[in-house]
């Protein structure tokens, strides 16, 4: 692939990045309220059937260098960080503030989002054994399916998580924007709209457990017992598929602002949890009751994707999210100097 279409995918995926972390906080805003409104119900469990698995597909398109070299072991080491210092914060609100219903605190089951920080970890070091096998998506899948049978909780280490969205880690890891085909391109948005209104008719019809899009519990867990619940799981991944292609379908090609605040999510991703689960806590969404409030919750997270994406919030946060972390480094070569 040449510099120009590497341009062209990278642009591509920041401006789905950007989409997708608005989608993100839009589920989280709304989650509260989804018992008593049919609308957000459908469009939070339509926003679950592409957001997660295409934001994995982001993250391992930008995985694409990953070696255990220098940089590699730095973003590690990130990861980390960002794992070690937000488990410990929001653990701590939690236990102070937030006090959610059935929260465990131990650093090995992450809390509430935290979990894509333990499962990209250990996505980019599963990398360096799948990228040389034959047929490793179909491995993954087989994986992502047998993970479910899995006779202990699902939640411990983001162990489902991390098996069940990893075949979309490594479709990002091996996509270029020439592998979508001509005709898919060519596909009017507003047949991709009505296959998005199928995907959400079907949901309501079936009705679908919002469990099993969350993928971070075992089938025993989701009350399945029988030998042919991967085939449920299966199922699931067709219907994650025909969305997130939708989706794609939908995401701007050409370099715009959107490009630009698609380099900064994991400041919405890390932060904006601080907000809604304040509200929550202090309970504001039991005030929510007409249409009107309703929609002023929208465009609520739409303003707070919008607020910490802004230069001044970066800059007041990037000691924090972004810091030197090279001391390590430096302590290490004193140690062997030593």
């Amino acid at each position: 692939m040449d510099r120009e279409d590497n341009a062209a995918s990278n642009t591509f995926m920041l401006n789905a990045k950007f989409l997708l972390i608005l989608f993100v906080v839009i589920a989280n805003c709304i989650e509260p309220l989804i018992q008593q409104s049919a609308a957000f119900h459908s469009l939070y469990l339509g926003i679950y059937t592409f957001h997660i698995p295409m934001f994995v597909m982001v993250t391992g398109y930008f995985s694409k260098n990953f070696r255990l070299d220098v940089p590699g072991i730095k973003s590690l080491q990130m990861i980390f960080y960002h794992y070690l210092i937000f488990q410990s914060l929001y653990s701590l609100l939690d236990l102070l503030a937030f006090h959610a219903p059935g929260v465990r605190y131990s650093f090995f089951i992450p809390y509430s989002l935290l979990w894509f920080l333990f499962s990209h970890f250990c996505w980019q070091l599963l990398l360096l054994l799948f990228t040389k096998m034959q047929h490793p998506l179909v491995v993954s899948v087989i994986l992502g399916v047998l993970v479910g049978y899995a006779p202990f909780t699902g939640t411990m280490l983001s162990f489902s998580r991390t098996l069940v969205f990893f075949p979309f880690f490594l479709a990002g890891y091996y996509f270029h924007l020439d592998m979508i085909p001509k005709q898919i391109v060519r596909v009017n948005k507003w047949l991709s709209a009505i296959c998005l209104l199928g995907v959400l008719i079907f949901l309501n019809a079936i009705p679908l457990d919002p469990k099993w899009l969350y993928s971070s519990f075992t089938f025993r867990e989701l009350g399945s017992f029988h030998w042919y619940a991967g085939g449920y799981r299966l199922g699931v991944y067709m219907l994650e598929v025909i969305a997130s292609f939708c989706f794609l379908s939908f995401v701007p090609r050409k370099q715009s602002i959107l490009t630009e605040w698609g380099k900064y999510t994991v400041y919405v991703f890390l932060l904006h949890a601080f907000i809604t689960k304040t509200a929550i806590s202090m309970g504001l969404f039991s005030y929510i009751h007409t249409f009107t409030q309703l929609t002023f919750v929208l465009l609520l997270a739409v303003a707070i994707t919008w607020l910490l994406l802004q230069e001044w919030v970066r800059r007041f946060s990037r000691p924090l999210i972004e810091p030197d972390l090279s001391f390590w480094e430096r302590w290490i070569s004193r140690k062997h100097s030593i």
